[in-house]
């Protein structure tokens, strides 16, 4: 089954309560069309995706497109910005995943920028420059993307949250044999030094009484 008709049974199964399946589906299919789809809501009868936020307990709306056709025109209009120049990876990537989802997104962006001519003559120009930090401002990678790992194909994936990591036990340095018999070493003849001063005190004092 394509993303594209994976989508049209979890439109249908949430919006057709007398037959939510199409005629033929097995029960297997059933149960993932059923947990995928509780990641997803239908508004306006528009597929909407559901994903959590980072670090927030709300979800953010996402419509699906479904028409290849229209892929491609979101893509190419966020990969453009007003003034004619053409957006990095990240920059496209972050304009159009504030609005839209289907899975695969992130691929079909980085492939459209791979064709396109302008991006490709940046990045020829790029390889012939000598200093790193001159060469990640060419191509507009100066920050450090985070795309990749907003983007899932699993979308029941996003059914609960990560809980934050608790930090790790501070562990404590083991103590060596060596240094533990010089301290036991040093409790005894410290001791028997104070045993031996007290015996003298009192032998002194008896002497002098």
């Amino acid at each position: 089954m394509s993303s594209e008709e994976s989508y049209l049974a979890i439109l249908r199964y949430l919006t057709n309560e007398r037959e939510p399946y199409a005629p033929g589906t097995e029960g297997n299919a059933k149960r993932k069309i059923r947990k995928a789809a509780a990641c997803y809501v239908v508004r306006g009868g528009t597929l909407y995706y559901q994903r959590r936020q980072r670090d927030q307990q709300r979800f953010a709306e996402l419509e699906v497109v479904l028409q290849a056709e229209r892929r491609a025109r979101l893509i190419r209009a966020a990969h453009l910005a007003p003034d004619g120049a053409h957006r990095t990876r990240l920059q496209t990537w972050q304009g159009l995943s504030q609005k839209y989802w289907w899975r695969g997104i992130l691929k079909q962006v980085k492939d459209y920028i791979k064709e396109c001519s302008k991006c490709q003559e940046k990045l020829d120009r790029s390889r012939s420059l000598s200093d790193p930090s001159e060469m990640l401002e060419e191509l507009g990678l100066d920050t450090k993307s985070h795309e990749d790992s907003n983007e899932t194909d699993d979308e029941s994936s996003n059914a609960a949250s990560i809980p934050a990591a608790s930090p790790k036990p501070v562990k404590k340095k083991p103590v060596a044999k060596h240094e533990l018999v010089f301290v036991t070493f040093l409790s005894i003849y410290t001791h028997f030094f104070s045993v031996a001063t007290s015996l003298t005190y009192f032998s002194a004092t008896s002497i002098v009484a």
